[in-house]
């Protein structure tokens, strides 16, 4: 299986050379690198222009920032007209460890055998941070009857929601589901997109392939910690979140979101206007209506 690494980045040069580092020390390399630079203004340019590497790498670099998610789908697009079977995807904070990519592609080749030939569309790795514990960020979520691979001797369980910290996408999923949606900018682009492929084919959790997560801190979403300052982040969030929910048809999403909202907000030091804003934005994803979007240069006759 050929591999593509497919890298988001932004303003994170010392964290994107680790990554750069763990890619290319896999036991299973990736037959390249695809790094997209979201216009940073640090000194990514120069160290992608000056570093010596040990595997193929084709850099991107946008005129605009375009977020996470502007950037994946901008590097999936490139990837695939590079003809490869399957794409890593991860952003510049992740460092997956040597044995990670192999055995991801070994958990969709098993899954694949004991799906009667039909690949899943993604493999993805448990993320964990610095202290060993899994990432609270990047948690998947198992399809309801996740057990049944374990029942069988199985060492990886189906999941419809995965991050995009170390996730193995495969070409035929592109194909049939199409590229993660640009507009969402930042949060719940990831999971929009592999819900959208698990509702095609369903992907895979491969715990025994690892991926660190060089987060600051192991967090997850909490709106209680919502400002005028970090608006941008947590308004697409549930903006994201109630147009997924649409767009999915998946009514459990939108149920958490306000779930969430509600919890989180109670008692918490949020101004009041702040929480209106965030109401405004979670009405704005009533008519965020993203069109599926195919590779250029994919032949859909």
């Amino acid at each position: 299986m050929k591999v593509a690494a497919v890298v988001v980045t932004y303003n994170r040069v010392e964290l994107l050379k680790e990554t750069l580092s763990a890619l290319e020390a896999q036991d299973y390399p990736p037959s390249a690198i695809v790094v997209v630079d979201n216009a940073s203004t640090d000194q990514t340019q120069q160290m992608l222009k000056e570093r010596k590497n040990k595997l193929p790498i084709e850099v991107h670099r946008l005129k605009k920032n375009t977020g996470g998610a502007g950037g994946f789908f901008f590097s999936m697009d490139v990837a695939y007209a590079g003809g490869y079977d399957a794409f890593w995807m991860m952003d510049d904070d992740t460092k997956p460890r040597p044995d990670s990519l192999g055995k991801l592609v070994r958990g969709l080749q098993q899954a694949a055998e004991y799906r009667d030939g039909q690949m899943p569309s993604y493999a993805a790795s448990m993320v964990v941070w610095k202290d060993g514990r899994a990432c609270d960020m990047n948690i998947p979520t198992p399809s309801w009857d996740w057990t049944r691979p374990l029942a069988e001797g199985k060492d990886w369980i189906d999941i419809d929601c995965a991050s995009f910290v170390s996730c193995l996408v495969t070409r035929e999923a592109v194909e049939a589901c199409g590229l993660p949606h640009p507009e969402y900018f930042i949060w719940f682009d990831d999971a929009e997109y592999t819900y959208r492929m698990a509702k095609w084919r369903r992907g895979i959790f491969v715990p025994d392939s690892v991926a660190d997560h060089l987060m600051p801190a192991n967090s997850a979403v909490f709106w209680g910690q919502a400002t005028e300052k970090n608006l941008w982040k947590f308004g697409r969030g549930a903006r994201n979140q109630v147009a997924a929910a649409i767009s999915l048809r998946k009514a459990r999403i939108l149920a958490d979101l306000f779930q969430n909202l509600v919890s989180q907000l109670k008692g918490s030091q949020v101004p009041w206007k702040v929480r209106a804003k965030l109401v405004r934005f979670a009405l704005d994803g009533l008519v965020l209506r993203p069109k599926v979007r195919y590779p250029r240069t994919m032949n859909r006759h």
